[in-house]
């Protein structure tokens, strides 16, 4: 399936000046806040700020709350009955899913978008192409911290310049994901810069010539001009994650599935406009995918996600 509208950089920027916009005027106009909450992965926050956008432009008052704080605090609030749409990096977890249970919650899974999590180095680095598996996990290893510190140790033909390897905090899936995929189990090296953010870790990356870091690739296309992907040779050669790669499985152990969970219960007790608004995000997905510049999922994925939703007021 062909990715036919993949939004620049400064088309994403404007798209959440847009969005801000939107928000400052309904807090000048005191409208009451929307009962429905999003909460979750910042991996997947991008496509329902897109969607908020959209349905917003028809729906003069409408504000949906935001809160992307990761995706195990969205499980977290997801399984407590406290939100009824939650993002996730990764699938949820047994014992997550056993605390829905133990709860009365439960919850749809809609696969949203496939990701690809990414190593960026700054544009102004132009001297690191690709990296082996073994590579990156040798950069990022616990055994590194006071011992890798420099480039040219890792490769004698690199640069004799400090090595900064960074990336979001253990909270996150991503962190988890690129941890487990790399073969690191959760452990990294203890200089590690964790941010809170994949933004911020892409303009930290931006402004060190020897930084290294990890985000998903729509975070790392929204600051094209200011960070440049690097491609990993997984041992078949080198792959770069564009979509081609990713919808083929040659971007391997790097590339995943993001999702939607939903509480269908919860979402029957919100006002009218919340459950137009999910329809919107889950009837048009793929369009909003895109903006967010990710790669969307085949059609019948989206339509299954719509048959497997179809609650009614």
């Amino acid at each position: 399936m062909a990715l036919s509208c993949v939004v620049s950089a400064a088309s994403f920027c404007g798209l959440r000046a847009v969005l801000a916009g939107v928000g400052l005027g309904l807090v000048m106009t005191g409208s009451a806040l929307a009962e429905l909450r999003y909460a979750g992965s910042d991996t997947v926050e991008p496509v329902v700020e897109a969607a908020r956008i959209a349905y917003a432009r028809g729906h003069a008052g409408y504000r949906l709350q935001i809160q992307a704080s990761g995706t195990t605090p969205g499980f977290r609030e997801l399984c407590a009955g406290k939100v009824a749409l939650v993002g996730a990096s990764r699938p949820i977890k047994p014992e997550e899913a056993q605390a829905c249970t133990s709860n009365g919650v439960q919850y749809t899974e809609l696969p949203a978008a496939l990701d690809a999590v990414v190593l960026v180095v700054s544009s102004q680095n132009t001297w690191l192409k690709d990296l082996s598996l073994k590579e990156i996990q040798t950069l990022f290893e616990p055994a590194a911290a006071g011992r890798l510190m420099r480039w040219k140790q890792l490769r004698p033909t690199l640069p004799d310049l400090p090595i900064q390897v960074a990336g979001v905090g253990i909270k996150h899936g991503t962190f988890s994901f690129f941890s487990e995929s790399v073969g690191l189990k959760g452990f990294v090296r203890s200089d590690f810069k964790d941010f809170a953010e994949h933004g911020a870790t892409g303009h930290y990356v931006a402004g060190e010539v020897g930084a290294l870091g990890f985000m998903p690739i729509g975070d790392a296309r929204a600051l094209e001009g200011q960070v440049r992907i690097v491609g990993v040779d997984f041992g078949a050669g080198v792959v770069h994650p564009r979509q081609e790669e990713v919808l083929a499985g040659r971007y391997d152990r790097l590339s995943r599935i993001v999702y939607f969970y939903l509480n269908p219960a919860q979402l029957a007790k919100a006002p009218a406009q919340d459950v137009e608004f999910v329809r919107l995000l889950l009837g048009d997905m793929e369009r909003f995918v895109q903006f967010a510049n990710m790669i969307p999922m085949r059609a019948l994925q989206y339509q299954e996600n719509i048959r497997r939703t179809a609650f009614t007021r």
